[in-house]
């Protein structure tokens, strides 16, 4: 029984460090340590598997605690930063859907935070005020904290709410994310499997970063005052990244199985004819290199298709 259990806690370990390592080289999408922590359920159920079944029958319960463990990390890699254990507030409507705002007030600089699982998120700008979201479901928790003139906003889809108790996500859910247009936003955004459209076109971003599971992903990029850094991890996920006319831009990927093609004239001519530009490499337009006001795209991901529009 002593010798047995001595393979326990290494299995965990070894199991953990192949999915960071997985990640690391973009062959899985990026996950927390907060989405492993949120596993912590799963000890539970292994160490009642080992106490009731690892003396009499050893090896079916080594095989049902690998199962397990692998399960858990799947689902862990599938939302890489969903289901955060501290509790945040925000405002519902009576009719199951959920409306969330927040005047400008003294703020003349927003951190967003968006951290969800399965569904459709549009993001831009516009806001009336400093930020408003909608969900079809009553599911978006926000919590406020103010650092001078600089306003955090978390979002998080948290999957409970309606009528009774709800776990997990619905992937029939639309989330619609609008900032002010007029005020420096960095952005973050965390999903597992869904869609998400970033439209940063009417947004002054400062940079963004995406991280998400098997998704679909449309990037517009924006006018940017500077250089404006956006960082993109994925799974195996399609891409596509729209360069607007005027803006000078590069794109870089790294990671597994990935193709880079551009459909964009002012970023290669191998697009027009359905061609692969580049496979883990990077494209840019001819004006990126010495321009002052750039954007600067770098994807992460594992086997993916980035087309650049």
């Amino acid at each position: 029984m002593t010798r047995r259990r001595g393979v326990f806690w290494p299995l965990i370990l070894i199991a953990i460090g192949l999915v960071f390592l997985l990640a690391n080289y973009g062959f899985i999408t990026p996950v927390s340590w907060v989405a492993i922590a949120n596993l912590w359920p799963l000890l539970l159920i292994l160490i009642g598997i080992d106490i009731a079944f690892a003396r009499r029958w050893p090896l079916a319960a080594l095989v049902a605690e690998l199962a397990i463990i692998a399960g858990g990390l799947a689902l862990a890699a599938a939302n890489p930063s969903y289901g955060f254990p501290f509790p945040a507030f925000g405002s519902r409507d009576g009719g199951g859907e959920t409306d969330l705002s927040v005047p400008r007030g003294s703020a003349s600089s927003l951190s967003l935070h968006l951290n969800g699982g399965a569904a459709t998120y549009r993001v831009g700008g516009g806001a009336s005020g400093l930020f408003e979201a909608h969900s079809s479901n009553p599911d978006l928790r926000l919590r406020r904290s103010d650092r001078g003139d600089r306003a955090d906003l978390r979002i998080d889809q948290t999957g409970l709410g309606g009528p009774g108790l709800r776990f997990g996500n619905n992937p029939s859910t639309t989330i619609d994310v609008r900032v002010a247009s007029d005020v420096p936003t960095s952005l973050e955004v965390n999903m597992g499997a869904g869609e998400l459209t970033l439209d940063l076109s009417s947004i002054r971003a400062t940079d963004a970063r995406v991280n998400t599971g098997a998704a679909t992903l449309l990037v517009v990029v924006p006018r940017p005052s500077g250089d404006i850094p956006i960082g993109i991890g994925a799974g195996a996920s399609s891409i596509a990244i729209q360069v607007p006319e005027g803006v000078e831009a590069r794109i870089t990927t790294t990671g597994g199985v990935l193709t880079l093609r551009s459909d964009n004239p002012r970023l290669g001519e191998a697009g027009a004819q359905g061609g692969c530009v580049a496979c883990g490499s990077s494209i840019e337009t001819p004006g990126y290199a010495s321009a002052r006001d750039r954007v600067t795209v770098t994807i992460r991901a594992g086997a993916s298709s980035v087309t650049v529009r």
